[in-house]
């Protein structure tokens, strides 16, 4: 399915009306964080009106954060949950957003149980898991088994993170060995944010293959490269990052996102068991 010119206005039209809320509630991080994100946004929703999703549909947003994949969601018609851990769920415009446009609040934070999932056995027809992958720390078979439970027969789950293998993350890695400073993260970054917002492993679109095709059999990925991130020309640094962007996006390989469509026709396998210490 082919999104007609009046489908991208109807996107953009919803983009709008929840930047507006964004506004209106004030918080300049919401705000920012929003515009930055708005191109991931309408790449989520233009892929589900390709999936033709029914309405009322139950969806969990599972990252809800700011909640505001769970308004556009809510405003296609959907039947949104919104789950996140508590420091979110206690912050007061995302409690006034929940009960304004009537999104379910699932607060979990022990993501490698989630417990909160327990009740809730074949009831989702897409889980949206966007911008998380790559922030799990602890040991994902049991988080991913619980997911394989909760999502319907013919279920989808939708995945966005970012490619690990784009120029300006080889041109990292290769400055840093050159100065034997290390791999990975930095210690500055790990001293700047909580920590549910490092990058502690982004993935290759083989590496998403091997990953789900351990857990299951019934995991059936499509997996597609696209950017929508704009970067400044604010300083050397990242003016820099925004040229090696540029030229990594026009190839498709080296591209910023991964789009990973995971489509479960049935419920019959499961491969690993956590391990135990």
């Amino acid at each position: 399915m082919e999104l007609t010119a009046q489908m991208n206005k109807e996107i953009d039209h919803l983009l709008e009306e929840v930047y507006s809320v964004c506004v209106e509630d004030g918080n300049k991080q919401d705000i920012t964080y929003f515009e930055f994100h708005r191109g991931r946004y309408k790449r989520l929703l233009c892929s589900i009106k390709k999936l033709s999703i029914p309405k009322n549909t139950k969806i969990l947003d599972l990252g809800s954060h700011y909640l505001h994949t769970s308004i556009l969601l809510k405003k296609m018609g959907y039947d949104v949950y919104g789950m996140d851990v508590s420091p979110f769920w206690e912050l007061d415009f995302v409690i006034k957003r929940s009960a304004q446009f009537g999104i379910h609040k699932v607060i979990e934070n022990e993501l490698e149980s989630v417990e909160s999932l327990d009740n809730f056995q074949d009831n989702f027809g897409l889980v949206i898991f966007a911008e998380i992958l790559e922030h799990i720390t602890f040991n994902p078979i049991g988080f991913w088994q619980k997911i394989h439970q909760a999502i319907q027969v013919n279920g989808i789950i939708y995945i966005s993170t970012p490619n690990s293998l784009t120029l300006i993350n080889i041109a990292r890695a290769l400055k840093k060995i050159f100065l034997l400073e290390g791999l990975g993260l930095g210690v500055g970054e790990i001293f700047s944010k909580v920590t549910y917002g490092h990058h502690w492993k982004e993935y290759s679109a083989n590496e998403v293959r091997k990953y789900f095709g351990s857990l299951s059999d019934d995991f059936k990925l499509v997996i597609k490269k696209y950017y929508y991130k704009k970067y400044s020309w604010a300083n050397l640094n990242t003016s820099v990052f925004k040229v090696f962007s540029a030229i990594g996006n026009l190839s498709y390989f080296f591209r910023d996102e991964l789009e990973v469509i995971i489509v479960v026709p049935h419920k019959n396998s499961w491969k690993l068991e956590k391990p135990t210490y």
